[in-house]
């Protein structure tokens, strides 16, 4: 009966069937701002407005649909043109669906242009094929689980889609496990649409054009596509002008970015606009001559350990706005006040990217001059880089890289391999056979053990690093842990858990310091967060409010995590609140008694003028803060370009010397 129907009644059923999809998404599409808020605040509000809206909807479709059935007599043959334009506003509309996006945007030209590069697409089809029905299923299918994909990475880390996630992929295989793709709302009504335009496609007689009308679409395209071309920079700069486009902060700000220009477009900004740019007048040797007029300084002869710990996602929430706890989270750290450093260090990640919180750290270049939502390691490392680490191996020191995760991880294997390190260890190379966990990762304090073990068990004759990383405080947090830390003014489920994760982390710490208190040699620990972790809920009640549309001073806070560089030796005591994660591997230096390297001489004569430099912005000596991009006045930009020009050199210049 339904074949019969759709055989005779071709263009009814079309109608009928597409009407419903698209109305589908405009019934959510319509209250768009509201549909991210609503999420954060409660996923039963969002869900029963939007199937109420979408159940008002469908009905009235039917309707239509039904009076639509009654005239047709006969069936009839689509013009493939008009089809691909059809497919092409699905496609597009189902990407803003899963954005939970206004449909109308800011601006009304990323409309035209976020709808024109679907639309180009299935064109190019209508215009090449003579038939082009498995065009369309093929690349209907493809913006479908680009979609989707979109809808969960911004759930899973905050942050949409980047150009540079292509790169990445063997990455998210590696963490895949921690998240699970559990069908919401959202998912399945995007779900649907996919099935009723497979549907239809499949489905729908379409008219075969002969060669002169395929052959003006494309030609049309063509033309179409220089003008896109030529307009966009134009468009991109109005959005960056006038904070449409928001660029180097946070995750949430990609994803406002990329709900208010449109996913797809935005998608294309990034991959043509956001990249890394040679410094003007750069040439090998002004690269070089930045750090050559300094010297190398001899060895020391000194042979500590040191431990440098990068702890994942370890922060301190209290630094955004006050908040009420029954204890002391962060004990140890707090009650340090003899041979300490410590302070909060500016990070440029937030919730996710630890790999370059770790590059910043082992090289002291910056994320501040690479492209937005870029992953160092994999992007950019392709080739021996200079980092602490080889300064260290010139001193003699063994060089040792010990990490939970596996090498495919961020590439850190190859990585690892280019920075220098001499051993390392991953994954189950550790040689820990404790079955514990914490927050389902291996704890802290059972990682930490195996390092005071190593160290105890060493060649002495040498000075030995351990570039430690760890996983306990990854996300998400659905586990219960340990530590009896309770949120006392703020209900959050999440946030609490992580707390309590923080909680174990400074204890962990605090065993280490332990163990090496009383040690015959002299020993250095370093540790420090790589990165705020995504919880916008808690982020959001302690700002009050939406983390979008922050400026640079605003948004440091969500960047700043704490650290401590403890010896069992006379380091003095400081706070350091001006610095960022570039120029730590320096103090850590200092207080260890080596001779600064050349590179590091350089940036402790940068930082003078810029003592914080990250990827979302900088901050000057006279305490000003500013967004990547924006004119700090000539003194500052000329330090900055400075920095820039030396940091291509030791990252890009084919003829670079690596020390």
């Amino acid at each position: 009966m339904l074949h019969k129907i759709w055989e005779e009644k071709t263009k009814a059923v079309f109608v009928v069937l597409l009407a419903v999809g698209m109305l589908l998404f405009i019934s959510i599409a319509v209250c768009g701002d509201y549909y991210s808020e609503m999420e954060l605040r409660s996923e039963r509000i969002m869900t029963v407005v939007g199937c109420v809206l979408s159940i008002i909807g469908e009905l009235g479709v039917c309707v239509l649909g039904f009076f639509a059935y009654k005239k047709l007599e006969k069936p009839v043959k689509f013009n493939p043109i008009l089809f691909a334009l059809a497919a092409a506003l699905w496609s597009y509309s189902l990407s803003e669906l899963c954005m939970g996006a206004f449909f109308i945007k800011f601006y009304p030209l990323y409309n035209i242009m976020g709808f024109a590069i679907y639309a180009a697409v299935f064109l190019i089809g209508a215009a090449a094929f003579k038939r082009p029905k498995i065009w369309f299923c093929v690349w209907e299918v493809l913006f479908a689980v680009y979609s989707i994909a979109q809808y969960y990475l911004t759930k899973f880390r905050g942050a949409p889609i980047k150009f540079t996630d292509f790169a990445n992929l063997r990455s998210a295989a590696e963490v895949k496990s921690e998240y699970k793709l559990t069908a919401s709302f959202t998912v399945i009504c995007a779900l649907l649409e996919i099935a009723v335009v497979l549907f239809v496609t499949i489905r729908a007689e379409l008219r075969s054009e002969n060669a002169k009308p395929r052959l003006i679409t494309l030609g049309a395209v063509a033309v179409l596509s220089a003008a896109f071309v030529l307009i966009s920079k134009p468009s991109y700069d109005y959005g960056v002008n006038n904070r449409i486009i928001k660029l180097n902060f946070s995750g949430d700000e990609d994803w406002d970015t990329s709900r208010r220009v449109g996913s797809m477009l935005m998608f294309y900004y990034d991959g043509v606009y956001n990249h890394v740019q040679m410094p003007d007048d750069y040439t090998t040797e002004k690269g070089a001559g930045l750090t050559e007029k300094y010297p190398e300084e001899q060895p020391s002869g000194k042979t500590p350990v040191i431990i440098a710990v990068l702890n994942e996602s370890f922060s301190d929430f209290s630094h955004i706005s006050g908040f009420n706890t029954n204890k002391d989270y962060m004990p140890v750290i707090h009650s340090l006040s003899e041979n300490t450093v410590k302070g909060m260090v500016t990070v440029s990640p937030y919730g996710g990217y630890t790999c370059n919180s770790e590059y910043e750290f082992l090289t002291g270049n910056t994320m501040h001059f690479l492209p937005l939502g870029s992953a160092v390691y994999t992007n950019y490392l392709e080739s021996d880089q200079d980092s602490i680490v080889r300064a260290l191996n010139k001193q003699g020191f063994e060089t040792v890289a010990f990490t939970p995760c596996g090498p495919a991880l961020w590439d850190i294997g190859l990585a690892y391999e280019y920075l220098g390190f001499k051993t390392k260890y991953f994954g189950g190379e550790l040689g820990i056979t404790s079955n514990e966990l914490c927050n389902g990762q291996l704890p802290d304090h059972v990682l930490f053990e195996r390092v005071c073990e190593l160290a105890d068990n060493r060649d002495r004759s040498k000075g030995i690093f351990f570039w430690v990383t760890t996983m306990q405080n990854h996300a998400p947090y659905n586990y219960e842990v340990e530590g009896g830390v309770e949120l006392t003014d703020i209900e959050d489920e999440k946030a609490e858990r992580y707390l309590n994760c923080v909680y174990q982390s400074d204890k962990a710490l605090g065993e280490m310091i332990e163990h090496f208190k009383d040690y015959d040699e002299d020993v250095i620990i370093v540790m420090f967060g790589d990165h705020y972790p995504h919880i916008p809920s808690f982020s959001e009640k302690l700002y009050g409010g939406s983390l979008s549309g922050l400026n640079a001073e605003e948004y440091s806070r969500i960047h700043q995590t704490p650290f401590v560089i403890w010896s069992n030796r006379d380091i003095g005591s400081k706070e350091l609140t001006d610095i960022s994660l570039n120029y730590l591997g320096a103090e850590m230096f200092k207080a260890a008694g080596l001779p600064l390297t050349p590179i590091q001489q350089e940036l402790e004569h940068i930082r003078e003028k810029l003592p914080i430099v990250s990827g979302f912005g900088c901050r000057t000596d006279d305490g000003v803060w500013h967004a990547v991009g924006d004119d700090l006045g000539e003194d500052y930009d000329s330090a900055l370009e400075e920095y820039r020009t030396m940091q291509y050199y030791r990252m890009f210049d084919d003829k670079r010397r690596i020390p």
